[in-house]
């Protein structure tokens, strides 16, 4: 462990704001939507209130899988090595757990998105995975939260093969010796609940009789109760992210969260107006769906006020676009709806 970090981890514990490296701090306000561009582990203790906060939707880093930003507070640049819950990532992701469950409110839910990891023999011993979805459920277990689904969002082992070059998912392995065959990394929601009944609760699904204001048809929650979105398509995000939003060809990030992904969570868990959180916003996708964005399943019935954080410059900036861009179509949309009844 570098003397940055043994630094940052005493900064932590004393919740000192370590923004010495960043660009001075920039928070932006919009109609129920706050997004603050600083590291969210300070952020959450200066800004946010305990029990305040609805649900939490976000795409978390995958360990040391991807590099987001060169900033020492960035998770994403913790080494994970192959014990994930003792390693850099594993301690840093402890303190962000530990502001989480102070903000969340009792009987609210976190929708945690994950993807399971490789294992390289040159780096890890063997050709294999590394169970990051596991380590996941230990590290916000220990930090209070109940562990009380997950949803899979199978991925396309095609596609997988070609992008990674994994002798695992290639027909002529198989043809050789399938025993050295294996499927494909999927991705998953993994649902946590901070323990206790929450004061209001969700009627969300809809009945005719018992719950016409329910906004969840029956055939959604069959849908979402089976644990797999098939459904989910890989580019369903939001259009133009890759412009602007890259520092440098070292960035290594795929791509944002899909948008059906978040307006399914937001849509099950909130109500209307409740706050949504989302402690890694990236380009906006949370907030965006959450403020009434389209996605491939329709926009929410209601919005949802929001709350994020994001360490990137870069990032920031381009989640304050989509969202400006966001309600200036909402204003007109509004202004031809009137002039068409008046």
């Amino acid at each position: 462990m570098t003397r940055g970090h043994v630094l940052l981890i005493r900064q932590m514990l004393i919740l000192e704001p370590v923004f010495s490296a960043f660009a001075p701090l920039r928070e932006t306000t919009m109609t129920d939507c706050l997004i603050y561009n600083e590291d969210c582990i300070p952020g959450m203790a200066k800004r946010l209130a305990a029990e305040s906060v609805h649900l939490m939707v976000s795409s978390i880093p995958f360990g040391a899988l991807f590099q987001y930003s060169c900033k020492t507070a960035d998770i994403g640049n913790n080494v994970d090595g192959v014990d994930l819950h003792r390693g850099q990532f594993g301690l840093h992701l402890r303190f962000f757990v530990q502001q989480l469950f102070r903000v969340m409110k009792t009987g609210c839910n976190v929708c945690v998105h994950i993807q399971q990891l490789l294992r390289y023999k040159n780096q890890h011993g063997y050709m294999g995975r590394r169970d990051f979805r596991g380590a996941c459920v230990d590290l916000f277990g220990a930090g209070g939260f109940e562990y009380t689904g997950e949803f899979v969002i199978p991925k396309n082992p095609q596609v997988i093969a070609q992008r990674l070059s994994l002798h695992s998912l290639q027909f002529q392995t198989g043809r050789k010796n399938a025993r050295k065959l294996m499927p494909a990394v999927n991705d998953y929601v993994l649902v946590f609940q901070k323990p206790g009944e929450s004061e209001v609760p969700v009627p969300a699904l809809h009945d005719p009789q018992l719950n016409p204001k329910g906004w969840v048809k029956s055939d959604e929650w069959v849908r979402d109760a089976h644990g797999t979105w098939t459904d989910i398509q890989e580019m369903d995000v939001l259009e133009g992210y890759r412009h602007g939003a890259k520092e440098s060809e070292q960035e290594k990030h795929v791509c944002p969260l899909q948008l059906t992904v978040i307006k399914r969570c937001i849509q099950l868990y909130t109500n209307p107006d409740e706050l949504v959180l989302d402690p890694f916003m990236g380009i906006g996708s949370t907030a965006w769906v959450a403020r009434g964005g389209k996605t491939r399943d329709g926009a929410l019935h209601a919005p949802r006020r929001v709350v994020g954080f994001e360490i990137k410059e870069s990032y920031h900036a381009k989640a304050l676009s989509y969202l400006a861009g966001l309600e200036k179509q909402q204003a007109e949309d509004a202004r031809d709806l009137f002039t068409a009844t008046a």
